[in-house]
Formats: structure tokens, C-alpha cells, sequence
């Protein structure tokens, strides 16, 4: 996708506003696919909704229900149930915003950090069961004892909290700082990307604003991840690709209204990872 470059007095954009309803509930669907050599590995659906309560001075809380599993693989459900208590301590995640939307940090984090040390305690059970849940528990104890970045870099939320350089004061082409995210093929990565944006007023009231990104090109340090976990297997050379587009569309009261955003990353031809996110707001 190429983005052309707006013109504020031709497409009178001045009315786009950073707005909030009182109350916004929002439905999300997200479905993921990982191809391995020529066939698929594996394909997920989740649905989840979320209620945004925009407060005072940049301040939101976000309300989030259970996942809900329209499609998953069948051998991973001993995790999805363990992850499902664990996702309960973040069912309530207050934050501040930066002026340009963007996350700045978790204000609540002690009352989450306490709903999962008491989630913990009846994690313990998994964790005698067997050896990898514990791994995967002792994981997540660090990503909550760190959960401004934890959330920072969760994805559904830079993708409903994606900085617009406008609100801030910025130009409508301005580019979009650069942003850290984590692999999903290399669990547990950082890597950055960058991304520029374009808005256009709508016909029946309301703005779009259309993104596309990609990584950038510092993944020099996966070379050896790969050769330890995938070479072998794969037998192609390391070609990382790392990919965004997104579409934003703003109702006729400059609310979000509706996200599609579609994330590809690459390790070669032989295993690619494609995951969209659909979120709608629920008509009143």
C-alpha cells in the first residue's frame, strides 16, 4: 500500500478530533494462520470484547472479557485454559495516554500485579503437573512484574492506541515514531518497525486513516535463533520480512468505529505467520 499525501484544505480534515464515547464497547476478532513448507501448521480464530471508559486528562479503562476460541488447535487447549486465568488479572487495565494516543503507562499495575500473585497460587497445581507449564508460568511472572512494557508491546493494544502524530500537533503526514512490538516466530524478540499514515475525509461523514509498515532491518540477532531452531527443519537461509497495513475508520463523531489490520512476518517462503485483526464498535 502506498500513501499519498494529504492535503489538509482539499479534504478539510480540520473536524478530526481525538474523541472517546462515555461508554464504547467494542467486538474483536482476531484470526492467525503459520504455513510450514507447503501446507498450513496452524490456524487460530479468538473473539474478545472490550469496553473503553475514557476518564480525565488522557486517562482510559479498558474492560476486557474471556477469549473466546472459534478455532484453535485441538492439542494446545491444556495452555488456552491456563492462559485464560492468567489473562483474568488484566480484565481491568487502567491507563494514561499520551497527546498523540499512544500508551505512556499502566496506572493500576499494583492492583494487577496482586490479582496475579493470587492467580499464581492455583497455578501451582499446573506447575506439579508438568514441567513446561511451569516455564510457561515463570514466563508470565516476568512479564507482569514488567507490565508497562508487557502492555506496551502487546499488539491489540498498539493497534487501538496506534499514534497519530495530529493529535499531538503534528502534520497530517508526519511519520509515526518508530515502534517496538514482539516476534511471534522468535518468542519472547523485540523488533522495531516503522510506519507513516494518511487521512481522508469520508463521503457520509467521518475519516479513514490508512497505515502500512515494516520492520526495520535489524534482525541481524535472529540469525543464530534461527539456525538453533528452524535451519534444520526449514533447510532455506534466514529472509526475515516483517509487515503491516492497517485501515482506520472514524465515525461522523471522530470515534474509532472499526479496525482491519493485518500483520505478516517471514522467516523464508517456507514458514510464514499472517494474523488480522477485525475490531468493531457495537452500534448503540
Amino acid at each position: 500500500m502506498t500513501l499519498e499525501p494529504n492535503n489538509e484544505e482539499n479534504n478539510d480534515l480540520s473536524g478530526f478530533k481525538y474523541a472517546w464515547y462515555k461508554k464504547a464497547e467494542y467486538h474483536i476478532n482476531i484470526k492467525s494462520y503459520l504455513t510450514l513448507g507447503t501446507g498450513k501448521a496452524n490456524q487460530t480464530e479468538i473473539e474478545q470484547d472490550w469496553t473503553l471508559l475514557p476518564g480525565e486528562y488522557n486517562h482510559i479503562t479498558v474492560e476486557s472479557s474471556s477469549q473466546r476460541y472459534i478455532q484453535s488447535d485441538g492439542q494446545m487447549q491444556p495452555f488456552y485454559e491456563i492462559l485464560e486465568k492468567i489473562n483474568k488479572a488484566t480484565e481491568v487495565v487502567k491507563l494514561s495516554l499520551n497527546t498523540d494516543k499512544s500508551i505512556n503507562e499502566v496506572t493500576n499495575k499494583n492492583e494487577i500485579l496482586s490479582k496475579w500473585e493470587e492467580i499464581k497460587k492455583d497455578l501451582h497445581f499446573f506447575e506439579l503437573v508438568k514441567e513446561s507449564y511451569k516455564t510457561f508460568i515463570q514466563i508470565y511472572d516476568k512479564e507482569f512484574n514488567n507490565i508497562d512494557r508487557n502492555i506496551g508491546r502487546n499488539l491489540l493494544y498498539q493497534i487501538m492506541f496506534y499514534p497519530l502524530p495530529v493529535f499531538a500537533g503534528g502534520s497530517f503526514t508526519d511519520e509515526i515514531p518508530l515502534r517496538t512490538t514482539l516476534s511471534t516466530l522468535f518468542p519472547g524478540e523485540e523488533l522495531i518497525y516503522s510506519s507513516a499514515y494518511g487521512i481522508s475525509k469520508n463521503e457520509e461523514g467521518g475519516y479513514t486513516v490508512k497505515l502500512d509498515g515494516k520492520s526495520k532491518g535489524n534482525e541481524s540477532r535472529f540469525e543464530n535463533i534461527y539456525q538453533d531452531k528452524y535451519q534444520r527443519t526449514l533447510g532455506n537461509p534466514l529472509e526475515y520480512k516483517y509487515a503491516i497495513e492497517g485501515e482506520y475508520i472514524y465515525n461522523e463523531d471522530s470515534v474509532l468505529s472499526e479496525i482491519i489490520f493485518h500483520v505478516k512476518e517471514e522467516l523464508n517462503e517456507k514458514m510464514i505467520y499472517v494474523c488480522r485483526y477485525h475490531v468493531r464498535l457495537n452500534k448503540k
